[in-house]
């Protein structure tokens, strides 16, 4: 089942809310302020938005990607811009797996949204690893906790994401914006891989789960006051309709007890005026049947 995350219509405002238009300009930008170096390889390049705001920027970009389509949009995205970014910016339709490392590697590489749809992601972190230059940055972005994606593999926090990359990393950014988690850092070298996160790394990273979590349980107890609010709210309507309509209702009542009254005296009355008690109007009646 193809993404289609239309991440370029998102980014220029196009669809969706005005809250998901700044949320992907604001993680977009954060990882172009984040590359490093002169060029770069966009894995999962998806629409190509990221790639050609860094070409016109002056970087040289590879940008590939796995879905035809979105290969295609971005090739078409990328015919709009001018000659030098156009000269720049290079899309093509391959696997990271198949990608040849160029002289001196690739001075920063970019997993937008990526890591999460791999079950086992240190496949994809060797083969980043592998294409950097012995410098190398990498930034990446990842949903913060869990979101309900079919091809959502992993779900990851500040602690985890790092546990997973903190071995061929260095840390220089991790950071949560609009619920995405945001990271850069530096290529290590082969010696420094086997390392294990001290005191100090698990420290700041359960700080920043603990402060996304004090967040995100505020916003659920403002929207719960909310929304208790709006349900008092309309009980009060509802009470204040049937308190108008109770005078109705007895009006109502008291006009069908006088109907039914009349309706009975009048059946009295015309009892009387033949002469006959009901019982002798039916024998009466039965003997008109015999004869």
């Amino acid at each position: 089942m193809a993404n289609r995350d239309q991440v370029n219509e998102r980014y220029y405002g196009q669809i969706n809310s005005e809250e998901s238009h700044e949320a992907t300009r604001n993680r977009i930008h954060w990882i172009c302020r984040h590359v490093q170096g002169h060029t770069v390889l966009d894995v999962g390049c998806s629409q190509g938005i990221t790639s050609i705001l860094l070409g016109r920027e002056g970087f040289k970009v590879t940008a590939i990607d796995l879905e035809e389509g979105s290969i295609s949009y971005a090739k078409k995205e990328l015919r709009q811009e001018s000659a030098p970014v156009r000269g720049r910016v290079h899309f093509q339709l391959k696997d990271i797996s198949q990608f040849e490392r160029p002289p001196g590697g690739f001075d920063t590489i970019i997993l937008g949204e990526i890591l999460e749809h791999f079950a086992h992601p240190d496949t994809l972190l060797a083969h980043a690893y592998r294409l950097l230059n012995k410098k190398g940055t990498l930034v990446l972005s990842v949903p913060y906790g869990y979101h309900p994606f079919h091809d959502h593999k992993r779900t990851y926090y500040a602690g985890s994401l790092s546990r997973v990359l903190y071995p061929y990393f260095d840390e220089q950014a991790l950071e949560v914006h609009h619920k995405y988690l945001c990271f850069a850092g530096r290529k290590k070298s082969k010696e420094l891989r086997e390392a294990k996160p001290g005191v100090e790394h698990l420290n700041e990273w359960m700080k920043l789960d603990e402060d996304q979590f004090r967040l995100v349980e505020q916003q659920h107890v403002r929207k719960m006051n909310q929304r208790k609010a709006a349900l008092d709210k309309a009980v009060q309507r509802i009470r204040h309709m049937e308190e108008q309509l109770l005078p109705l209702q007895r009006y109502s009542r008291v006009e069908q007890l006088d109907k039914t009254q009349a309706e009975r005296r009048g059946a009295y009355t015309d009892g009387e005026s033949t002469g006959k008690t009901t019982a002798e109007s039916a024998k009466g009646k039965g003997d008109d049947v015999k004869s």
